[in-house]
């Protein structure tokens, strides 16, 4: 039997680092629907269509492969990686640069020259990948990608129209199939327990629970050192406050992402929907009356949920993983925290703004000469048989037995200690398959998988969810690269005013004066790109 060799990269230590993606902050988990697999026993099911059994003979390839991975990953002489590439005959070369300057790292391996086969692009179908593309860096896949079943079968239209490119329509990116997100917040509910308060639904119960959280000594240390709440920065070039707080601004009916209408019903760019303006004085009214963490503007990711842990605040923006994620983190957040869905608008109506589930993407260096058994790779990473492994490891080393209807898993303590270095799943080629994940990462009692299902369930009773599609016009998404000075200048203009350094006047009049007319184009496009949706 072949034995898988591994090798990787040094890149500042042999291992990968920072947290888990709540998500996205708390790891960036996957999702809650039952499994599709029929295996309904105990150990982990298989697939009927890994690379291995399709080629059994074929000769083994290595693959150069630069790869995003969370904190504690032991990548070398790892066990699970050795099962990968046996499974899927391979050999692997990765370089996992820190979690926490990816990006930077992946701006300077793509200016290198010297690409690697594969490269995972957290941004996904951004304009960073449209610029790769333009530039002859990656290798277009529309004639190779149809003779991949499980990428056919796993990845659905809406995900592959959600990559082609806007320059010429072709496809440059795998997309990485993810479970449905569900943005809201996650709070602390001892605190809430203590201060005698529930989890606010409405925009009047978020101010009196800011309030309390801020003034009224919830950690019960006698000192003003704690804030309502706070954003961080993805580190993806977006302004913090629009990445982390779609929580709050669901109260002013105003969608963080593309795609979606405005009360009124059309499309618009977001600075001009009803929402904009009472969204930013709301986020002053906070700042003015020292609510909000005062470095929320300089927070790197998932400093706002490292402050979450250290009873520095109350609140953070968080999926529906994000509590049992961050057990990762802190041992008690199952315990010590709640998920909450979004907050109702002033007509009742939570809203949940839901785009195409990938998370980032897997991009082909046009230089590899392996982008066929590169392709089946990610085949066989978009089965059951992968995304099982990734997730939760082998038996007898990371867990005793699992059951795949239920998502049952029973691990020993000393099985469980060993996961965080063995896996995760930042690991996965695919975080999900036709929709579903292997588990629930760390519900790993029927206890703590009872409290994540109701806490969703009821989170999901209270929001109404609307789908968005994947938003393909390309002069709104490339605003970042084509007037980036006034770009940046309206970022800016945004927290002078949450701030208070210039006037609600002021700010109207650089909106009216220089934004708008820059942005009349590209509004245009893609107004009329959405219309033609319909």
């Amino acid at each position: 039997m072949y034995k898988g060799v591994f090798t990787m990269k040094k890149v500042g230590r042999n291992f990968a680092s920072t947290f888990a993606c709540l998500m996205l902050i708390a790891t960036v988990l996957a999702g809650c629907g039952a499994s599709t697999d029929n295996n309904k026993g105990e150990a982990a099911p298989t697939s009927t269509s890994s690379a291995a059994s399709s080629s059994p003979k074929a000769a083994t390839v290595s693959i150069k492969m630069f790869n995003r991975v969370n904190a504690g990953i032991v990548l070398e002489n790892n066990p699970v990686i050795a099962e990968v590439e046996k499974l899927a005959n391979v050999k692997l070369s990765i370089e996992a640069p820190p979690i926490n300057n990816y990006v930077d790292k992946l701006q300077v391996l793509m200016a290198s020259g010297d690409l690697p086969d594969l490269v995972y692009n957290w941004g996904g179908a951004d304009a960073n990948m449209e610029t790769w593309a333009k530039n002859g860096l990656l290798a277009p896949l529309d004639d190779k990608i149809a003779k991949y079943p499980n990428l056919m079968k796993n990845i659905t239209k809406e995900m592959w129209d959600g990559v082609k490119s806007v320059n010429d329509g072709k496809t440059y990116i795998i997309p990485r199939a993810n479970v449905v997100n569900h943005w809201g917040y996650m709070i602390n509910q001892q605190w809430l327990d203590k201060l005698n308060l529930k989890a606010p639904t409405t925009l009047d119960e978020f101010t009196n629970v800011c309030k309390a959280f801020t003034k009224n000594d919830p950690d019960g240390n006698g000192k003003p050192d704690t804030f309502c709440l706070s954003f961080s920065n993805p580190s993806l070039g977006n302004n913090s406050i629009w990445n982390a707080s779609n929580f709050l601004a669901s109260a002013f009916t105003l969608p963080i992402v593309n795609g979606a209408k405005d009360t009124d019903g059309s499309y618009k760019i977001r600075e001009k929907m009803s929402g904009y303006i009472p969204y930013l004085t709301y986020l002053k009214q906070l700042n003015d009356e020292k609510l909000i963490d005062p470095e929320f503007l300089i927070n790197k990711i998932y400093v706002d949920q490292e402050k979450l842990n250290q009873n520095k605040i109350g609140i953070i923006y968080a999926h529906q993983y994000a509590v049992m994620g961050n057990i990762s983190k802190e041992k008690e957040s199952d315990k010590k925290y709640t998920y909450q869905g979004v907050l109702k608008d002033s007509k009742g109506v939570a809203t949940d703004w839901v785009t195409p589930a990938t998370w980032g993407g897997w991009m082909i260096s046009k230089s590899s000469k392996n982008i066929d058994t590169v392709l089946k790779f990610l085949d066989w990473g978009n089965t059951t048989e992968a995304n099982t492994l990734f997730q939760i490891g082998l038996k007898g080393l990371t867990f005793d037995s699992y059951k795949p209807s239920t998502k049952i898993i029973s691990r020993t303590a000393d099985q469980t200690a060993k996961l965080p270095s063995t896996t995760s799943t930042y690991m996965t080629i695919a975080n999900a398959i036709d929709g579903n994940p292997a588990i629930i990462e760390n519900a790993d009692t029927p206890e703590r998988l009872g409290k994540y299902k109701a806490q969703l369930d009821t989170a999901m009773k209270q929001m109404t969810s609307v789908n968005v599609p994947a938003v393909r016009s390309p002069k709104i998404l490339n605003l970042n690269s084509t007037i980036p000075d006034v770009v940046k200048k309206k970022d800016d203009r945004e927290m002078k005013y949450v701030m208070g350094a210039i006037s609600l006047q002021e700010f109207k009049d650089f909106l009216e004066k220089e934004w708008y007319p820059a942005t009349a184009d590209a509004e245009k496009e893609y107004v009329d790109y959405m219309n033609k949706l319909k």
